[in-house]
């Protein structure tokens, strides 16, 4: 590859072009001008740029989109989460190779990545499809970069519309009837913790005793559960915010006080033996897979006759109940491990729009029915 610069030489500023001899294989360099002004010198600069840009371009470019790909994604892995760069692999392998990846490099056009969205939609819902572009886009940056192609052909392409998310959520009295009927279940403790702290199901899989602070009445979050190959291990959470020490009800402290004292006497009993230190096991005292208990979770809704949400929408009812109960947003971003607080404030508009309808019904009725 050739590149060129500008070195100053007593009072010129003189432009050379840098480029491997052909022959010799060497490096060699060439003026290619010299101009008393900065600015005439990067006039020249440019041009020649633009013409090396241009030439290299023209070279044969036989790499194929499958190559790219699974090369670009091998070395972009060390800025992945191990669930997203499997997510992202299966992706590839499944749709994007499949569809895309005899074509080389310099003949994709934008048609054929409209193609394969407009394929895609009505099979795949919106939200998916959303991550099969951002592949592409992450992966065409770089081959821009490297000069492979002319230009990122992703930002030409129409993506289809996501609507936007509305959680299904329990309000007050749906959560206090589900807290009464889960009492004494096997599910009691781990609904008591997404409904009264909003911890996401990983992090509630991924708990040790150690993250217990019975002394201060603190939980922390520093470790989730993921599938890795197949394999449910624990690893770090994906943000900085995730990781955090929040306060807990007594209800909860002592929920988990007596949980423990079984799980002490079983260890004494030799029922168990824990070693991974873990709150929650399954019968091989290996860690649980979410999916696993997301289904129990329906099915104990089924069999209670409970309207059905997901056991994710727990963490959002805690939080809109938070909202609703007027507790401020940044505490509420920091409790639930939020990155920042706009996307608590994304998440939970459609709340947030409600609460803003009551204050200025109660500013009507404070200022302006006073007779």
């Amino acid at each position: 590859m050739s590149f060129a610069f500008i070195r100053k030489r007593s009072k010129n500023y003189i432009v050379y072009l840098e480029y491997k001899d052909s022959e010799s294989g060497k490096k060699k360099q060439k003026n290619m001008g010299s101009f008393e002004k900065k600015r005439d010198a990067s006039k020249k600069l440019n041009e020649l740029k633009d013409s090396i840009y241009n030439d290299e371009l023209a070279l044969p470019n036989t790499m194929t989109i499958e190559k790219f790909l699974i090369d670009f994604l091998e070395k972009y892995k060390v800025n992945l989460s191990i669930t997203t760069y499997n997510c992202y692999m299966r992706i590839c392998k499944k749709y994007l190779i499949p569809m895309l990846g005899k074509y080389k490099l310099e003949e994709l056009k934008p048609i054929h990545l409209q193609n394969y969205v407009d394929d895609l939609v009505g099979i795949l819902a919106p939200q998916t499809i959303k991550i099969h572009i951002n592949i592409l886009n992450l992966a065409l940056k770089k081959a821009y970069r490297l000069r492979l192609i002319r230009e990122n052909i992703v930002e030409c392409i129409e993506v289809p519309r996501i609507k936007k998310f509305k959680n299904n959520i329990y309000n007050k009295q749906d959560m206090i009837k589900l807290l009464q009927i889960c009492k004494g279940t096997p599910l009691e403790l781990h609904i008591y913790l997404a409904s009264g702290l909003g911890l996401r199901i990983s992090e509630i899989l991924g708990l040790t005793w150690d993250n217990i602070d019975f002394n201060e009445n603190t939980i922390t979050i520093d470790k989730i559960t993921v599938r890795n190959e197949g394999l449910v291990i624990l690893k770090t959470p994906k943000t900085e915010s995730s990781e955090r020490t929040i306060s807990a009800p007594n209800e909860i402290i002592l929920m988990l006080k007596n949980y423990k004292k079984k799980q002490l006497e079983a260890k004494l009993k030799g029922e168990i033996t824990n070693k991974m230190n873990l709150l929650f096991f399954d019968k091989n005292e290996k860690l649980i897979a979410q999916d696993v208990l997301s289904k129990k979770f329906n099915k104990f809704l089924r069999e209670n006759n409970l309207d059905h949400i997901r056991f994710h929408d727990l963490r959002h009812s805690h939080v809109t109940l938070l909202i609703n109960s007027k507790v401020p947003i940044k505490v509420i971003s920091e409790r639930v491990g939020h990155s920042n607080i706009n996307t608590t404030l994304n998440i939970y508009a459609h709340t947030l729009k409600e609460m803003d309808s009551e204050a200025s019904d109660k500013i009507s009725e404070t200022l302006f029915k006073l007779g």
